[in-house]
């Protein structure tokens, strides 16, 4: 019987989306910061362009600002959400199958930004690169990560919100 009490008292939480954002912001950090000393050295060195298109300098800078603030930042950010959400709120997320939509989703996005950005495919906006397509799944992600993060507050145990999940 205790066990069973101890069961309800403490709730089983998703972890496992928590982890894989944990693990590719770290993947993400690395690979954002290597673009970067690329770059920089293509500075002092400009024959590490290697003459392709794909990998002079106006194409690889917004590569490195967007893996770092769209994949290193973004994949911390959804981490440490979905973390502070499920043990503030004392329940599992609302849908384990949208948490992992949006993993995956994410990474989809990251993978196809870097892909089109060395190709020249772009808006040309500094700092709102992406191609559309891109775009319009960027939005789906939040929208579906928002109904997960803001579902998973309206079941919540506790009364109170922690301003952990206020921002």
């Amino acid at each position: 019987m205790s066990e069973l009490n101890t069961a309800l008292e403490h709730p089983t939480y998703n972890y496992k989306v928590v982890r894989q954002f944990a693990i590719m912001t770290v993947v993400w950090g690395i690979v954002g910061m290597l673009v970067g000393v690329v770059i920089a050295a293509q500075l002092a060195w400009p024959a590490l362009n290697f003459d392709l298109p794909w990998f002079h300098f106006g194409r690889l800078r917004p590569l490195h600002t967007n893996a770092v603030i769209f994949a290193f930042g973004g994949s911390a950010l959804f981490a440490t959400s979905f973390y502070c959400v499920q043990r503030t709120c004392q329940v599992r997320l609302i849908s384990d199958k949208l948490a992992a939509f949006t993993f995956w989703g994410w990474q989809l996005v990251i993978v196809a930004a870097a892909v089109t950005y060395p190709l020249g495919l772009t808006q040309g906006k500094e700092y709102a690169e992406l191609i559309w397509p891109i775009d319009i799944a960027i939005a789906l992600i939040w929208v579906e990560f928002a109904v997960n993060f803001f579902g998973t507050i309206a079941i919540r145990k506790v009364k109170h919100l922690y301003v952990a999940i206020w921002f």
